[in-house]
């Protein structure tokens, strides 16, 4: 069974729905023993990251014990940033703390925020790559960035004016900056990739 973590962050549908091409029995939780049941785990992420965490708070035992014991896990746009220590966007609210760093603001670009489809050039190779091509192009939308101070966990990078990484990857976790569900072909190849992990 695969959980999608629900914490009123929306968006989840189109996840469950991609997900769904792979593996029927797919739930959206808020369920603490659902979750920690599960034999992979989704947290999604749209929106704030002060709100997300709030809304993540009684989940967080659980979201630790099913990263400890190592079932596969997938951070997803906020759902990625929420796994650092804390992020600009809320500087009095702690993330998860699950990968060492913090958030920063998109600064001196174009245009926040970040929106559209955009190539990630991959760092190294990790299982969500398989039979992906590098310089793919996925769909992106978001102001902020992870800047992790693990550098060997960046897995992939993308060019907004600044590099960044956009793929991070440590032991059974992974996380994408950009919409895997949103990204065509490519990104269904990605979660087709975390649903086959062992």
């Amino acid at each position: 069974m695969i959980a999608i973590i629900d914490y009123n962050a929306g968006n989840l549908r189109s996840i469950k729905k991609a997900v769904e091409l792979y593996e029927k029995n797919v739930v959206i939780t808020n369920d603490k023993e659902e979750i920690l049941s599960a034999d992979k785990v989704i947290l999604p992420g749209v929106g704030n990251f002060g709100d997300a965490m709030k809304n993540l708070e009684n989940l967080k035992d659980a979201i630790y014990a099913i990263v400890k014991e190592g079932v596969p896990f997938l951070g997803i746009c906020l759902g990625m940033q929420l796994l650092l220590e804390e992020s600009e966007e809320c500087k009095d609210t702690k993330g998860l703390g699950i990968i060492k760093g913090n958030v920063i603001k998109f600064k001196n670009v174009d245009k926040i925020p970040h929106m559209g489809w955009n190539n990630v050039k991959k760092v190294r190779d990790i299982p969500l790559f398989e039979n992906i091509k590098d310089n793919e192009y996925f769909y992106f939308v978001h102001s902020y960035y992870v800047n992790p101070t693990e550098k060997d966990v960046i897995a992939g990078t993308c060019d907004y004016g600044v590099e960044f990484p956009c793929v991070i990857n440590k032991d059974n976790v992974y996380a994408t900056q950009f919409h895997p569900e949103k990204s065509g072909k490519v990104g269904l190849k990605m979660i087709e990739n975390f649903v086959e992990l062992i």
